[in-house]
């Protein structure tokens, strides 16, 4: 059985100092990838909550 998985790199960056709107974005990010076909999408790891802690 042969399948192959299609994987998305999110490079986005947080909207500064606005967590809810960050969030927004990442679902956003994430429909836009399910609408690829995507199965596994990674997300860079100090994007929620951003800079500053």
């Amino acid at each position: 059985m042969n399948h192959k998985l299609k994987v998305a790199l999110a490079q986005i960056s947080p909207v500064w100092l606005d967590k809810e709107k960050t969030i927004l974005k990442i679902e956003k990010t994430i429909k836009d990838a399910a609408q690829e076909d995507c199965e596994l999408i990674v997300f860079g790891e100090a994007l929620l909550p951003g800079y500053p802690f």
